[in-house]
């Protein structure tokens, strides 16, 4: 864990650059498109690192009185 924020930064980073791609590309893409597909990578991004991990782990724990 020690390149943990690194290696997210990256992702979020490399999404950011593949969707410029998409625009660039495709222009008919509209802009709001393209930042509610960012917002779900991101949140994507943030459910896959170990303190999401662990926070879903809680909240199933919370559930199964």
């Amino acid at each position: 864990m020690k390149l943990f924020p690194f290696v997210h930064l990256f992702a979020l980073a490399a999404g950011v650059v593949i969707l410029l791609f998409v625009k660039r590309r495709y222009p008919k893409v509209r802009n709001w498109e393209l930042i509610i597909v960012y917002i779900l990578f991101f949140l994507l991004v943030a459910v896959f690192s170990e303190p999401g991990l662990d926070l879903i782990k809680r909240f199933i724990n919370l559930i199964q009185v």
